[in-house]
């Protein structure tokens, strides 16, 4: 039997524009890998629409795969480019982010 993985998804909090159907939305890329990533915030689409994020001046199409609540799913349609999947895992520019980083906290004695 074979089974088939997802590629690893790395986690992020970077916020970005997305085109839909019915408009443009902002959202919160909460993971990405070449393949795809999750978004939270988008609102009024369905598994199917095709939508386009537009981050760091790039515009990467994509497909929804799922929708749950005002999260979704996206495959893009071409690969995101290596070096632009990097600056987004790296480049967390979200308080919520923040909140899990250790930067800042003092050792106890």
């Amino acid at each position: 039997m074979h089974k088939q993985y997802r590629r690893h998804r790395y986690p992020t909090a970077y916020p970005v524009a997305v085109t839909t159907p019915t408009g443009r939305q902002s959202a919160v890329l909460i993971d990405v890998n070449q393949g795809g990533a999750r978004l939270e915030g988008i609102d009024n689409v369905m598994r199917g629409d095709r939508i386009t994020l537009h981050v760091l001046n790039e515009q990467v199409p994509g497909l929804v795969r799922w929708t749950a609540a005002h999260r979704i799913g996206v495959a893009f349609q071409k690969p995101a480019r290596p070096a632009l999947v990097d600056i987004l895992r790296q480049g967390v520019r979200s308080s919520i982010a923040n909140r899990f980083s250790s930067t800042g906290l003092r050792e106890m004695h």
